[in-house]
């Protein structure tokens, strides 16, 4: 068993990260190494877009909170340009959907955890919608530059993830217990605004996903130091700040053309933008 810390809380971060590279997984938790320092623009780059896609989502928080878009909107327009073109966009589909899918009551920026066998799992969800007539939606806002194919949002564990655990969890939210059928996923992406990602629950995938959860992080707790191995697509390497730990020459990003499913290879958001006010199942 790897010597994670006694409170460790399986997410979609770092259940992702294990499936894209269990070496990472074991450097960034197991061995809890710090971010090793990189240098030239491709490091700027990569911190730049980290602090504008924590931005909006502080942004799109106070939103959800009521603070009026007039007393937002001079903090946005001094930041850069591109967060105040997301903003706009942002307003504009926040206005098409009042009566739709953010018709209900707002959960904004609210993690919820749940036991699943030995460990318990958590997920912090950008905005829960909880729907006049008992349905739920659950908004993901995404940052990146290229819109993932359908295909590969729903192979990510966060899909997966998300949808179970607000079933799971969902009565100690509420008070009320919710059927997977009345949960949507809801991926909205800043710079593709018109083109969200839909993705409906029922109770063959919350079984799937249940099963799923359990052997994975029953695979990772299974495992000894030296099982932890190198992922066998080097591409995942090019954007991983852990990558001057392993012996694997160092390939410029510059020279690797992104695509769609590029984007999700990237490294997951820092595990502290995570952790903030847990309801328990």
């Amino acid at each position: 068993m790897p010597n994670l810390p006694p409170d460790f809380i399986f997410s979609q971060a770092n259940l992702q990260d294990f499936l894209t590279c269990p070496r990472r997984f074991y450097l960034r938790y197991v061995r809890r190494l710090a971010w090793p320092s990189t240098s030239g623009g491709e490091a700027f780059e990569a911190e730049w877009r980290l602090t504008l896609a924590q931005d909006f989502h502080h942004l799109v928080h106070q939103k959800a909170l009521g603070i009026p878009d007039p007393l937002l909107e001079p903090l946005v327009q001094r930041r850069s340009a591109e967060l105040y073109a997301w903003w706009n966009e942002l307003g504009r589909f926040w206005q098409s959907e009042q009566h739709g899918a953010l018709r209900g009551k707002h959960y904004a920026e609210i993690t919820l955890t749940a036991p699943l066998g030995k460990v318990r799992l958590m997920a912090k969800y950008d905005l829960l919608v909880a729907h006049p007539d008992g349905r739920w939606s659950i908004f993901d806002w995404k940052t990146t530059q290229h819109k993932p194919s359908a295909m590969a949002l729903r192979s990510q564990v966060q899909s997966r993830l998300y949808p179970y655990l607000l079933v799971r969890a969902a009565a100690g939210l509420t008070g009320k217990a919710i059927k997977p059928e009345q949960v949507t996923m809801i991926y909205w992406f800043a710079n593709h605004p018109t083109s969200p990602e839909q993705i409906d629950y029922s109770q063959a995938q919350y079984e799937a996903d249940e099963d799923f959860l359990q052997r994975l992080t029953e695979e990772i707790l299974g495992r000894q130091a030296d099982d932890f191995e190198l992922t066998q697509g080097p591409r995942a390497c090019t954007y991983c700040p852990y990558r001057t730990y392993c012996e694997r020459p160092l390939v410029a990003a510059e020279t690797v053309e992104m695509d769609e499913e590029g984007e999700l290879l990237r490294l997951s958001l820092p595990e502290d933008w995570e952790q903030i006010g847990e309801i328990e199942y």
